[in-house]
């Protein structure tokens, strides 16, 4: 996504929150410029079934973790993980692709473990394919808006309208009145159970106006820097409004 964004062949990308700000680290031309999902991303820890793992901690001797591609939240939130538990020895990356992958990954002995979204795991723990080992919330909102300095800079009204269509959508998509045509989109968009996907909204806040809260971005700065992920900056070179 970054890295599409930063050639062009994408305008606007939504990204996990320390995915983007990371990326944004690695290439000096990209923004953040709104907040779409408030609410944290739970990444949940996964092992194999019969992983002699039973906390968090049992991963701290430098374990494998599975990660989707290089950059991406997967590897970020493991040196995340890492650096919030202080472990002493880090752990090592595996692409492994995407769930499919990471849960085959883990299965087979290529990986020691992998960080997915929690809901999108159950289908997962319940067909006994992989055990949850445990939870990773993050203090700051799940996904955020990129784009190019430039493209922020030259399309303000442009963005402004359309993060207030997305308000407008987000906040009918969330009215408790259309519950359970909400519960059944997300079933057959993303084969979630009905308890998965009520699960789901209970947890998840969007952000209706797109707004950006500095300190929290500061907070995804200042946590990645202390991971290693990235250099220390300033939020002045992460943050762009239009």
């Amino acid at each position: 996504m970054i890295k599409r964004l930063a050639s062009g062949e994408l305008d606007i990308a939504i990204c996990v929150t320390e995915g983007l700000v990371a990326g944004i680290a690695g290439n000096k031309d990209l923004r953040l410029f709104g907040t779409y999902v408030d609410s944290a991303l739970p990444w949940a820890i996964s092992v194999a079934t019969d992983a002699k793992y039973s906390s968090i901690d049992d991963l701290a001797f430098g374990a494998r973790f599975g990660i989707s591609r290089a950059g991406s939240g997967s590897e970020v939130m493991a040196k995340y993980m890492a650096s919030a538990y202080e472990w002493k020895v880090q752990p090592s990356m595996v692409v492994l692709g995407d769930v499919h992958g990471l849960v085959k990954g883990v299965q087979e002995g290529n990986a020691d473990a992998f960080m997915w979204e929690r809901t999108t795991m159950q289908r997962h723990y319940a067909a006994n394919e992989v055990r949850y080992l445990g939870t990773v919330r993050p203090p700051w909102p799940a996904f955020s808006l990129g784009a190019t300095a430039q493209f922020v800079s030259g399309n303000g009204d442009r963005i402004k309208n359309l993060l207030a269509a997305m308000g407008r959508v987000e906040h009918a998509f969330m009215d408790n009145a259309w519950a359970d045509q909400r519960t059944q989109y997300v079933c057959s968009k993303l084969g979630y159970s009905p308890d998965d996907a009520q699960q789901w909204a209970a947890y998840v806040r969007y952000n209706e106006s797109g707004a950006v809260d500095e300190s929290k971005v500061k907070a995804v700065v200042d946590a990645l820097t202390r991971a290693g992920v990235m250099d220390q900056c300033q939020v002045s070179d992460v943050v762009q409004l239009p």
